[in-house]
């Protein structure tokens, strides 16, 4: 019996704060905060900041960002561990909307790419620590499509990819040839004599 009314007291008090937060008993702000964040909160929602602090220093903010009701709003910053601006986004309704930025801890910007609405949009460039742009390609829905370019620290192009969806056809149809031959060529793994005919070979 004892067992009985333990499991239920277990079961019924998650189901209470549940139904609780669904139902929204108690609108009124308040600031929820542990060793891993500070949140603020009305109407049962993340409203207003939330600050995530470094684990092993509590007083160092690792980031930070503005909620509307439970959803990302406003300019999302992350820092390195030397306090210098990490990442910086702009969210709409829960969405990365805007210039995208990410910075080396020396304070050098290393990559540059626009969103809209959750999707990538538009050139990606990359820059080294020391400032010099290393690459850059054009994103589609979300996918790197044209060519990917590298360039040395004179701004000349020294490599080049080609994207397709997100994928280098090149690399796509080595991985398909590559697939094939262990599938069929018995002989290069000598499981059958190389003097096989194509019949034997090839399964």
């Amino acid at each position: 019996m004892k067992n009985l009314n333990l499991l239920l007291i277990i079961t019924i008090i998650p189901v209470y704060l549940m139904a609780d937060k669904l139902l929204c008993r108690n609108p009124a702000p308040y600031v929820y905060e542990d060793h891993a964040q500070k949140s603020n909160y009305a109407n049962c929602k993340r409203n207003g900041m939330t600050w995530w602090y470094n684990m092993e220093k509590k007083d160092v903010i690792k980031s930070q960002v503005n909620f509307v009701d439970d959803k990302e709003e406003g300019i999302y910053t992350s820092y390195h561990d030397n306090a210098k601006v990490k990442l910086t986004i702009n969210y709409t309704h829960g969405q990365k909307d805007g210039i995208q930025k990410t910075y080396y801890d020396n304070g050098q910007l290393g990559e540059q790419v626009t969103y809209k609405l959750g999707r990538r949009e538009g050139l990606l460039v990359e820059w080294d620590i020391e400032g010099f742009k290393s690459s850059e390609v054009l994103y589609k829905h979300n996918y790197k499509v044209g060519l990917k370019k590298y360039f040395d620290h004179k701004g000349k192009v020294i490599r080049t990819e080609e994207f397709k969806m997100d994928r280098n056809p090149v690399m796509v149809k080595l991985l398909k040839d590559k697939r094939k031959e262990i599938l069929v060529d018995l002989a290069k793994y000598g499981l059958v004599p190389s003097s096989a005919s194509k019949e034997e070979r090839m399964r």
